[in-house]
């Protein structure tokens, strides 16, 4: 992004501020009191010493993170009074860390959540967070200025804000990520990829030309009812006059999975394929020649490249974006945390300071990155901080730019957002309470075949009915009919039905 753009936005972002702050001082000291006040003059004084945990994922170990961490404490002791102790944990040991951590009751103050990974809505159910609409009323302009409200329904549970949406992509575009070696190499016209079944052509040309290349890496497959006119809210046909809830096995992924199985057994697909638990295991040697990237987000493919032994690649999208909400990376409050207070100034902070959220995504200037030109910086993967994880920590719209990325990625995200098309069930929320049993035992038959057959790792001519079977007698019809319960109900209330 360039300085003009840049400042267009923090100056449109000031101006809103501005007014609310009139505002506040209009009201008197209604809705605050000094603290309120010195939170938002990014002042300390009169402010208790606290010291804030934050848990949040990572993909590697960084040898500087003390480094860091005592540059990001110079700022926020500076402005807020508060330590902040960061406490990383790797993708794959997540969720598991998380729950041991929870069921101890030990202090966790800011915990990063998402719809996708210890998830928010299973654990604001739980009383793992708290509810904070009060926190952020008093303490958390600058954030709620920065987001419309479809943003912050990513964190909403019955009428109560739980989680703080950190603004990024909130439109998924599945689309394929290639090599670009590949491409030029063997002429490929990505202009003609329109489906995923279009790919296979070159699938064959890597498999025969390429022996130590696997043509197509992945974990979990890549079918998502985005790429075949279902609707992500509800899995039901976008264009139904009669919105039915469908099975869990559709006409759909039956195809799938036997294009899958017929891939793997061609030798396209890696062979451990369903065994393996992080994505970025699937191409983080930079042997893979395509995966499937379900967000498709502006500027991504400096991050694949990354992690991709650094060889460059192009994003192909294969269908129009779809707006899925903010709920794919957010920050909470644990119910743990006697500082939630301070926690939300903490947040609003680190979206509101761009020093403070460039420290956090890319480390200290001079040793982990140099500055470029404009807003460009050079990254030093090897330095001893590298998180290529801008998302996890806050606004991307304050973020600079890793060499290689879109000048306007920021632009591109923010139109993709805009553009997307919404839900036709948006504000749809599935009770799942009266069906807790028959979830439970649904993912467990999932966890059993549903990899596999995903994967292409197993027959569906042979294993197909079988999970199916199971998955009737798991409860997955009881499922479909509360689920078409509940979705006629909030339809009727509507006038829609």
């Amino acid at each position: 992004m360039d300085h003009a753009i840049e400042r267009g936005i923090w100056l449109r972002l000031a101006r809103a501020l501005a007014v609310c702050a009139m505002c506040a001082a209009c009201l008197g000291g209604c809705a605050g009191g000094g603290e309120k006040e010195e939170a938002a003059s990014g002042s300390a004084t009169g402010l208790d010493p606290v010291n804030l945990i934050w848990y949040y994922p990572q993909y590697q170990s960084n040898p500087d993170q003390r480094l860091v961490n005592d540059a990001v404490n110079e700022i926020t002791q500076a402005k807020l009074n508060a330590s902040v102790d960061l406490r990383p944990i790797d993708f794959s040991n997540y969720e598991q860390k998380l729950n041991t951590i929870v069921a101890s009751g030990e202090q966790m103050d800011i915990i990063w959540t998402s719809n996708w990974l210890f998830q928010w809505t299973i654990n604001a159910k739980k009383g793992v967070f708290q509810p904070i609409d009060e926190q952020l009323s008093r303490y958390g302009g600058q954030l709620l200025a920065s987001m419309d409200e479809k943003y912050w329904n990513g964190g909403k549970l019955g009428g109560k804000q739980y989680a703080i949406p950190n603004y990024q992509i909130s439109a998924m575009r599945p689309s394929l990520v290639i090599q670009k070696r590949f491409i030029d190499k063997y002429r490929l016209d990505v202009s003609k990829i329109k489906r995923i079944e279009d790919i296979e052509p070159f699938l064959k040309q890597i498999k025969e030309g390429e022996p130590d290349i696997v043509p197509f890496g992945t974990t979990k497959g890549f079918y998502t009812n985005l790429l075949y006119g279902i609707d992500w809210i509800v899995p039901v046909y976008r264009n139904d006059p009669t919105p039915t809830v469908l099975p869990d096995v559709t006409p759909e992924m039956r195809t799938n999975f036997a294009m899958m199985h017929d891939w793997y057994m061609k030798g396209y697909i890696n062979e451990d394929a369903a065994t393996l638990k992080d994505a970025v295991e699937a191409y983080n040697k930079g042997n893979t020649a395509v995966w499937f990237d379900i967000t498709g987000k502006p500027g991504s493919e400096v991050e694949y490249k990354a992690a991709d032994g650094g060889y460059d690649v192009q994003l192909v999208p294969l269908v129009r974006s779809a707006f899925v909400g903010a709920g794919n990376s957010m920050n909470a409050i644990g119910r743990t945390s006697a500082h939630p207070d301070r926690a939300v100034m903490l947040l609003n902070l680190v979206n509101a300071d761009k020093a403070l959220y460039n420290l956090l995504v890319y480390g200290i200037e001079g040793r982990h990155y140099t500055k470029t030109t404009g807003n460009f910086i050079k990254v030093n993967p090897d330095g001893g901080y590298f998180t290529n994880t801008d998302w996890v920590f806050g606004d991307i719209r304050g973020e600079y730019l890793p060499e290689g990325s879109p000048p306007d990625k920021i632009e591109q995200t923010i139109k993709a957002n805009e553009e997307a098309s919404v839900s036709a069930f948006e504000g749809f929320e599935f009770n799942s309470d009266p069906v807790k049993t028959e979830i439970a035992n649904v993912r467990a038959v999932n966890d059993e075949y549903y990899a596999a057959l995903a994967t292409g790792t197993i027959d569906p001519a042979r294993f197909l009915a079988e999970y199916e079977d199971k998955l009737s007698k798991a409860g997955a019809g009881v499922i479909v009919q509360e689920k078409q319960k509940q979705l006629d109900a909030w339809l009727k209330a509507r006038g829609k039905k």
